[in-house]
């Protein structure tokens, strides 16, 4: 269909006229061409600031997102970072002390006195002033000695599991809290078997829980204590 616009002074009033072909003539004022007009423009406007926005939007959540990864990746480093510790290394006839390094990883942490506007439970990557405000815990503990038991016949890597509360005792725990808890050790021999055993920790935390000292005490097998600074990095 072709389309003639065609442009037609009157001494009355200004007309537009447009004609849709060549036999069908059909005249629209000038004001209604001119809301066509900024309508259109509007419309196209409006489409470019959608544009823009989707843009500038997928940038913006493209920095959050890399932000977020990258703060991961550093606190999942920081935690790689051992504890020193020492641990009994006891036979019948002889004891000693043996040198190692612990790690420690809460999967499922429970806090008391969070914001009520937000989930008490945090997995893994716990806010401190949560943790030792007043929480508790479930944990693993993997253990490594850096030298071989001289007079007990285990081997040289454990791992503890179980439940650990802290308790706040200055400044809501910021200052000074206290942690107590139940595990169960994993220990096999050397050559064969295993002695696992049944312990009790204490600890004590300061500085936001970034230094602490930690006893643990064995209800069975050979090896009686252990006892370490405890390193926490966030």
């Amino acid at each position: 269909m072709n389309i003639y616009l065609i442009f037609r002074k009157n001494l009355i009033k200004q007309k537009f006229c447009q004609f849709q072909s060549r036999d069908d003539k059909k005249c629209i004022p000038l004001k209604e061409i001119r809301h066509i007009y900024f309508m259109r423009r509007f419309e196209q406007m409006k489409v470019f600031t959608i544009i823009v926005f989707l843009f500038l939007f997928k940038n913006i959540y493209s920095q959050d997102r890399t932000e977020k990864v990258t703060e991961i990746v550093t606190w999942t480093l920081l935690q790689t970072v051992p504890s020193p510790a020492y641990f009994q290394d006891h036979d019948k006839e002889s004891s000693g002390l043996r040198f190692g390094l612990a790690w420690n990883i809460s999967p499922v942490n429970f806090s008391f006195n969070s914001n009520k506007l937000v989930s008490p439970v945090s997995f893994f990557k716990v806010n401190p002033v949560r943790r030792y405000g007043g929480s508790v815990e479930l944990f693993a503990q993997p253990q490594w000695m850096t030298g071989e038991y001289k007079y007990s016949d285990l081997s040289r890597f454990h791992v503890n599991t179980g439940i650990r509360w802290f308790i706040p005792l200055l400044e809501r725990g910021e200052r000074l809290s206290l942690s107590t808890g139940l595990k169960y050790a994993i220990r096999e021999k050397k050559y064969s078997g295993n002695e696992n055993a049944y312990a009790v920790e204490l600890g004590i935390y300061s500085f936001f829980g970034v230094i602490g000292f930690k006893f643990d005490y064995y209800l069975n097998g050979s090896n009686k204590f252990a006892f370490g600074i405890n390193l926490k990095y966030y």
